[in-house]
């Protein structure tokens, strides 16, 4: 089962986005603790992408896919989407944001 397992990168803009809003509930809600959860479950969720990553469909968002590519994904955690694309052996995780955000 180990070889199945896709190695997962995330892009330096989704890096700012998880950045953003950590720092956002940490400073602005002034939820510290909550933010460092929030951090944890962001990265675990996408940690798991190396095994569920190609399992999930493709999305249908019209917006999604002219910006991402035709094969662009979402995972949720939360209040947030993450958006990643599948190359060969390798998911790439384009941005962190807002669920409200992706329509």
């Amino acid at each position: 089962m180990e070889d199945n397992k896709l190695s997962v990168i995330i892009t330096p803009e989704a890096e700012d986005d998880i950045v953003e809003l950590c720092n956002y509930i940490a400073f602005d809600v002034m939820a510290h603790n909550t933010a460092i959860r929030y951090y944890m479950g962001i990265y675990d969720t996408i940690k798991k992408l190396s095994v569920v990553g190609a399992m999930l469909p493709v999305s249908q968002q019209r917006y999604l896919r002219k910006r991402y590519g035709e094969d662009v994904r979402t995972i949720s955690y939360k209040n947030t989407t993450i958006v990643y694309n599948i190359i060969g052996n390798v998911v790439y995780v384009r941005r962190v944001t807002a669920s409200s955000l992706i329509r």
